[in-house]
């Protein structure tokens, strides 16, 4: 190995374990700030999905930890173009979802160019679209990928653990958001969705090396 191949190499790791921990991170961050904190200041039932969290006292936390993981997402090299293709996708999904928050009736209008939240909501529904849709992919397309005819060891372990990490994203999103509209239960997206993040950043762990590096 070169040492600008090293160089692209402890860069990609650094990226991969920083963005597993930001999924892992958000929805505690968010709720433990907004159930410390935001009684007095947040509109009644903010924390219904993780985006609702723009318009609480998490507000800077949120915008912080999503606009820095599509950032992340959007500078990552990966080890291929497919690589780099989807997740420059994620992470333009992911500075489309924040620049254009969802719709939240209880709260004031705010965004940068101050457009309605109808507006707004259609925006972000298909940056979150493109965010988790880009990542399930890149979780069991990309991060299984091997040059072994048939992997065995810690690369069978990890391509197991990918696999139920895409699975459960799916789950648990298409589950949070049926349960929000089928049985009308107010804090079904939020979990969904942090189930998914941290499955997400389980992923991007064990593909940094920090959980189940070969020995």
């Amino acid at each position: 190995m070169t040492e600008i191949e090293k160089a692209n190499n402890d860069s990609n790791i650094l990226f991969r374990n920083t963005l597993g921990f930001l999924g892992i991170a958000l929805p505690i961050v968010d709720a433990f700030f907004n159930w410390a904190f935001g009684e007095s200041y947040n509109a009644p039932y903010i924390l219904q999905s993780i985006s609702a969290t723009y318009y609480s006292c998490a507000f800077v936390f949120f915008v912080g930890i999503v606009f820095t993981t599509g950032v992340f997402l959007f500078r990552y090299r990966g080890y291929d173009v497919a690589d780099r293709r989807v997740s420059k996708t994620a992470g333009i999904g992911a500075l489309v979802l924040v620049f254009f928050p969802c719709k939240f009736e209880a709260a004031e209008t705010r965004n940068a160019m101050m457009l309605p939240q109808g507006v707004t909501n259609i925006l972000h529904l298909a940056g979150a679209l493109v965010f988790f849709g880009a990542l399930v992919y890149m979780i069991l397309f990309q991060f299984t990928k091997t040059s072994e005819l048939k992997p065995t060891g810690r690369k069978l372990a990890r391509n197991i653990l990918y696999t139920a990490c895409g699975i459960v994203m799916t789950v648990s999103l298409v589950i949070g958001f049926g349960g929000s509209a089928l049985y009308k239960w107010r804090y079904s997206v939020y979990i969904g969705e942090s189930v998914a993040l941290w499955a997400f950043g389980l992923a991007y762990l064990t593909k940094g090396g920090v959980i189940l590096k070969d020995l």
